[in-house]
């Protein structure tokens, strides 16, 4: 089964106020330790979806094995991005990992993790899941890719999952990840820096 990461990292970090994902985490850029751990992971390929500010991100983010695609059209939102990463894909992509560009604690380990859960089950559909409700990483055969093309405005897979969460297989998060995952707001920022 060929699986792809699809990245989503094209937003304009409005709440944050600066690129987010150009802040330091462990004294490198948020994105590039995405990256780096999903190019770690069991992943066949890696794509990166960036929209704004793309000129000023990609000098100075390590990308590694990832592929890199700009969204002319991000500010129409999340949903956007994802179509754009879908559309680029390989024919022989089986299924996609869709991960947030903001979420520097999901480490390679976790990924792989989702993924055998999904194979295993017999599901269509893994996610994360914080005391029952699912959220990102999502992997998602390409029978579901379908629902999501059908997205419109800044929405991503989360709306797809939550609205058929029979076709889910659920990974409980424990441990040192925290909820929520992503970094959106400088308390956010804070918060995953361990301030």
């Amino acid at each position: 089964m060929t699986t792809a990461g699809l990245i989503l990292a094209a937003g304009s970090s409005r709440r944050m106020g600066s690129p987010k994902q150009l802040l330091l985490i462990e004294g490198r850029p948020m994105l590039e330790l995405v990256v780096a751990q999903a190019n770690a992971s069991k992943l066949d390929e890696v794509l990166v979806v960036l929209g704004a500010v793309a000129d000023e991100i990609r000098p100075r983010v390590d990308f590694g094995r990832a592929g890199v695609l700009v969204n002319p059209d991000h500010a129409a939102g999340m949903s956007s991005s994802l179509k754009a990463g879908l559309a680029s894909l390989a024919s022989g992509v089986d299924r996609v990992v869709v991960m947030l560009g903001d979420q520097p604690d999901v480490r390679a380990p976790l990924l792989n993790q989702l993924l055998e859960l999904q194979e295993m089950s017999g599901m269509p559909a893994a996610a994360l899941s914080f005391n029952g409700l699912l959220h990102p990483p999502v992997v998602l055969e390409r029978k579901l890719w379908g629902d999501l093309m059908s997205l419109q405005g800044d929405v991503g897979c989360r709306a797809v999952i939550r609205a058929r969460p029979e076709l889910v297989a659920r990974l409980p998060v424990e441990g040192n990840l925290r909820h929520p995952v992503d970094v959106d707001t400088p308390e956010d920022y804070a918060r995953i820096r361990g301030c």
